[in-house]
């Protein structure tokens, strides 16, 4: 007898200007790839009917029990309960987290990718929102089975892991391993 996979969500979160979209290329997704960024440009639509498409979308392939990969900023509960919803229903949750060590990086790079034709997001908001998601890290990691977390301040580099109950830690020149441990809120290896 053939074991049955559990359905899968991949996350790709991380404040405004972390560089999510640029390590998502980099990395294996499962379709669909739902980002609201892409669901704008290829629609033509605002960004509050790109945040509409892909909350619609999320919660169709979530109701159809399949697999999908998603970004997200996650400054806020709206995708932490769609995640505990899906952990209940019995999905397998892999989060890659992108961050830099400090919001003046991501207000550089959000004004670099705007001179490039890219969106922009309100310096205020950048900010509020890097606060916001880097909060909410401990809590996401909570519901996830695996948790890579990766400083982009300068180039990629993975800080953390989690695998099933065990942790671990790399620290850089921008993160202390004590630095790391507070912001994931462990405490213990």
């Amino acid at each position: 007898m053939s074991e049955v996979r559990k359905p899968e969500i991949i996350v790709f979160a991380g404040p405004n200007g972390s560089g999510k979209s640029t390590i998502t290329r980099l990395a294996k997704i499962i379709e669909p790839y739902i980002n609201a960024d892409n669901i704008k440009q290829a629609n033509y639509c605002s960004d509050l009917e790109a945040a509409q498409i892909a909350e619609k979308m999320r919660e169709s392939a979530f109701s159809q029990n399949a697999s999908f990969t998603f970004e997200t900023v996650l400054s806020t509960d709206r995708n932490l309960k769609l995640l505990k919803r899906a952990k209940e229903a019995g999905y397998f949750i892999r989060c890659i987290y992108v961050l830099t060590c400090d919001y003046g990086i991501n207000i550089s790079r959000v004004e670099s990718r705007v001179a490039l034709g890219g969106h922009t997001v309100p310096r205020e908001k950048i900010i509020s929102r890097y606060k916001k998601a880097l909060n909410l890290i401990p809590e996401l990691i909570k519901i996830c089975d695996i948790v890579h977390i990766y400083d982009n301040s300068t180039e990629p580099f993975r800080i953390f892991k989690k695998r099933k109950n065990e942790y671990f830690f790399w620290p850089n020149e921008h993160w202390s391993e004590n630095s790391i441990k507070d912001l994931v809120k462990i405490y213990s290896t």
